[in-house]
Parts: structure tokens; C-alpha cells; sequence
């Protein structure tokens, strides 16, 4: 996405306006329920006003993504953009990266609530970062979910999973 401005997005010479990349996710969505979409987006672009954040706000929040990858613009040597007019101070990106981050937070702590008492198709991983007790996998949008089972008869293979909990980001089940 980048950004939900259309005035930002022609800075940045993206070639697509906000619009049409709604309308692209909206109709993945309708095509296909239960469609994970996540995305990246830079706040504080050379320029950015307040409505155009806002912009993009209003953008996440209506699109729901399962996640994004917030980043603050930062200048690189040699790119058209180091050089624009406009430039903001870090206390504004910082302010506006920690925004938006409390919306994509509470999107996706939601959407893995909802997932609480489904049952889940996960790719075991293998043993669990955190506690090498417990094994971990992947759903098919990706989630992480952290089930208890036999490390070396269960890694690699594709397994049913109950949600019987969520503590936010990650999700705990138990294997049917």
C-alpha cells in the first residue's frame, strides 16, 4: 500500500492510486472469505500532511489487513526523494509510526481473537522459539500457532489444530 494518499503515492511515483488498491483487496476478499492481506507502509514521506496520514489510517481501518510492516521514511544518499522539500522532523514520523502501529495492533489482535474456538489447518515448523517444548506452525494466513506434539512425528506435516486461546499476536491450540 505504502501510503492511503493519492497525492503521497504520486511523490513516491507509485503509478496506482489508493482507490484502485482498495478495490483490488476488496475484491480478493469477496472472492475468496477468510483472505489474509498484509502490507508495508512508510509514514512521514517528504510532504506529508496530517490529512494524508489520516488518509492512510482511514485505509487500514477499512481494509482490516491481518498485518503491516510500518516504516518511518528515512533518506537514502541518491534517491529523488532525499532531496524533496518537506522533509519532517523524526518526532513527527515517530509519532505517526506509533499511530498507526496501535491500529495495525489492534487489527490484528482482533482478527486472531475471531480464530479463538475454530479449527485450523497449520504447517508444523518444528519445536516452538520461545519454549522448545511445544511445537509451532503456520496457518494458511500465516499465523503463528503453538500446540503441544511429538517434535519428530509431527514436523513438516500438515495438521488440524483447535484455537483454544490467543494471547494477542500468537495463537495456542491443541492437535485433533
Amino acid at each position: 500500500m505504502q501510503s492511503g494518499s493519492d497525492r503521497i503515492l504520486k511523490a513516491m511515483r507509485r503509478p496506482y492510486k489508493n482507490e484502485k488498491f482498495v478495490e483490488i483487496c476488496e475484491k480478493m476478499k469477496a472472492a475468496r472469505p477468510g483472505l489474509a492481506i498484509t502490507t508495508d507502509i512508510i509514514v512521514g514521506f517528504p510532504g506529508e500532511e496530517e490529512e494524508d496520514f489520516q488518509a492512510t489510517i482511514d485505509t487500514v481501518k477499512r481494509l482490516e489487513f491481518d498485518n503491516a510492516f510500518v516504516f518511518r521514511y528515512s533518506k537514502r544518499k541518491d534517491t529523488p526523494a532525499a532531496e524533496m522539500e518537506g522533509q519532517l522532523p523524526e518526532t513527527v514520523k515517530e509519532e505517526r509510526n506509533q499511530r498507526l502501529l496501535e491500529v495495525v495492533n489492534a487489527l490484528a489482535i482482533a482478527k486472531n481473537q475471531e480464530l479463538v474456538g475454530t479449527v485450523q489447518r497449520v504447517l508444523c515448523e518444528g519445536p516452538s522459539k520461545t519454549n522448545k517444548q511445544r511445537l509451532t506452525g503456520r496457518t494458511g494466513t500465516n499465523k503463528i500457532l503453538i500446540f503441544d506434539g511429538d517434535v519428530h512425528k509431527l514436523t513438516g506435516q500438515l495438521l488440524d489444530i483447535q484455537v483454544g486461546e490467543s494471547t494477542g499476536f500468537t495463537l495456542y491450540g491443541s492437535v485433533l
